[in-house]
């Protein structure tokens, strides 16, 4: 009792948030004109996770379009897979073995990773548009494919280090459910032209793919860039500025200085200890080695949970349950994606509220009960026939993807960005997106798998969820309401690089360094003494 009245005592009240062991009172977005302001502009790069996601919904809805299948001469199985795994392929090649993505991110900016990524995203569009035929529709994916990793390599860090310390954690949740946006948007696309007697069926729903990059073209340069970057670079007044006119409505508040000299004494410590390094940074210490593990699984477990099996090939499991319509393919696909994206959101909002472990520990299990049900009711209808058996699939994959929604999609890259600190944050997140570049064979074996084995494939999965809920109980740490600079504390402990007197501190060893080398920290010094002491 006294253990729980003490953990009652300590915890902060509801309306304020703790930062560098000062307490803030909690704000309201849409009241601040600052934050108004800058979550509009958020969505520019918001957009970049609509690709993706319009990217494996278009693909699936081409595949009830008649004039798709003619055109491409009804692929199947291998050569199905071939197709959707020309736009992996090029991501893979974006993140290894030249890490473009972080390069890019690191040395000319978060904007202008997400300018270049538009770039060469619009121009794979344009060669699949166009196709004539397999290898120039193949060509153009790749292409795309390549464009896209590069901006994704960008645009949720910028989200990240843009957002209010209050409202990190959901907005760049949000981030990677704007994936279901953008497929809501693919398959009701391609469900408006499947009927159109021509090519345009399939082209129209191509070309509409290289809408969200030109809108980032055009409109990220409104967008400030990351503090985080700009102190990283020693432009220290223009992130300043930054923080004062978004996060403190043009004052510097007491809240934009403490933001502004814990960025500033971490980064500077991060610098100091890391730059010899480089990529080794990832696995110097038993903190970051913990952090890159997690983030390579977060990335794999995330394509190889089942989800990739409706994701990208919701027509052939469909057929495997008797419903070959294209129509009511097609329409079951759209209303999955905007089911998808209204849970998606509202574990985006929540996350802050139960918790990272707790979302994913509950969704991975809630997944393998999902998914043992959807093999079972998909083995009776092999034997049956039975139509209430083909109906309860269906449900199945909702409840599937509910759950999935509740605590991975959003958390995908949320997790893995706020658990890096800033100097190996793009180098990590290259490791996430290498992870999820698994799915290329998880894209190849699955229609192979479904026209092979049917329901009998789906076991694979029903054992592989446990081994992900295993390893998610053991790996896993919560991280709910820590300001971003101060998750450090629960992967190095005493060794912790966090400036600006964050409740960590900063550990005796770091301190002396920083001491030896006052002439580089200034004024830094001084203060993690005063808030050390």
């Amino acid at each position: 009792m006294k253990f729980f009245n003490a953990l009652k005592s300590s915890a902060p009240p509801s309306n304020t948030f703790t930062l560098a062991n000062k307490e803030f009172a909690k704000v309201t977005w849409w009241r601040e004109p600052g934050l108004r302001r800058l979550y509009l502009l958020l969505l520019v790069p918001l957009m970049t996770s609509m690709v993706n996601g319009y990217d494996g919904s278009m693909m699936n809805a081409l595949q009830t379009s008649g004039q798709w299948q003619d055109y491409f001469h009804h692929p199947r199985g291998s050569l199905l897979a071939f197709y959707n795994l020309a736009f992996g392929l090029g991501q893979l090649l974006a993140v290894v073995p030249f890490p473009f993505p972080a390069t890019i991110a690191d040395k000319l900016g978060r904007r202008w990773g997400i300018v270049i990524g538009s770039v060469v995203a619009i121009i794979g569009v344009a060669i699949q548009s166009a196709s004539i035929d397999v290898g120039m529709f193949v060509a153009g994916r790749f292409i795309l494919g390549f464009g896209v990793m590069i901006d994704h390599g960008s645009a949720p860090l910028i989200v990240t280090e843009l957002a209010h310390t209050q409202h990190r954690a959901t907005i760049t949740a949000v981030y990677n459910s704007m994936w279901y946006f953008g497929s809501i948007v693919a398959a009701w696309v391609t469900f408006g032209t499947i009927n159109i007697d021509s090519d345009w069926a399939w082209r129209i729903p191509s070309i509409i793919q290289a809408f969200p990059a030109i809108v980032q073209i055009i409109f990220v340069w409104l967008l400030p860039e990351s503090p985080r970057f700009l102190i990283a670079k020693d432009r220290h007044d223009e992130a300043l500025q930054v923080l004062v006119k978004f996060h403190g409505n043009g004052e510097r508040t007491e809240f934009v200085q403490t933001s502004f000299t814990e960025i500033k004494e971490t980064l500077a410590l991060e610098q100091e200890f890391s730059s010899r390094s480089g990529w080794l940074e990832l696995i110097r210490t038993p903190g970051n080695r913990k952090r890159t593990l997690i983030c390579y699984l977060q990335g794999f477990f995330s394509q190889w949970c089942g989800n990739g099996l409706v994701s990208y090939y919701l027509v052939p499991v469909l057929e495997t349950i008797g419903i070959t319509k294209n129509a009511e393919q097609a329409g079951l696909n759209g209303g999955l994606q905007i089911w998808n994206f209204i849970v998606a959101i509202w574990a985006s909002f929540n996350i802050d509220k139960i918790g990272r472990r707790k979302m994913v520990l509950g969704s991975t299990g809630s997944m393998i009960i999902c998914f043992v049900l959807w093999t079972i009711l998909s083995a009776r209808y092999n034997i049956t026939g039975d139509s209430a058996d083909a109906k309860g699939v269906i449900v199945m994959i909702f409840l599937f993807y509910t759950a999935f929604n509740c605590g991975w999609q959003g958390l995908l890259l949320a997790y893995p960005i706020e658990i890096l600190p800033y100097e190996i944050r793009a180098k990590g997140l290259n490791v996430t997106f290498f992870g999820v570049s698994t799915n290329l064979l998880n894209q190849y074996i699955n229609p192979v798998g479904i026209e092979s084995q049917g329901w009998r494939f789906y076991i694979f999965y029903d054992v592989f969820l446990c081994v992900i809920f295993t390893v998610v109980y053991f790996l896993w740490v919560e991280t709910k309401n820590t300001p971003l600079e101060e998750i450090a504390k629960y992967f190095d402990g005493d060794e912790a690089k966090v400036g600006g007197g964050a409740s960590t501190g900063v550990s005796a060893a770091v301190l002396a360094q920083m001491r030896a080398k006052k002439d580089d920290f200034g004024e830094e010094v001084t203060h993690v003494e005063e808030n050390t002491a």
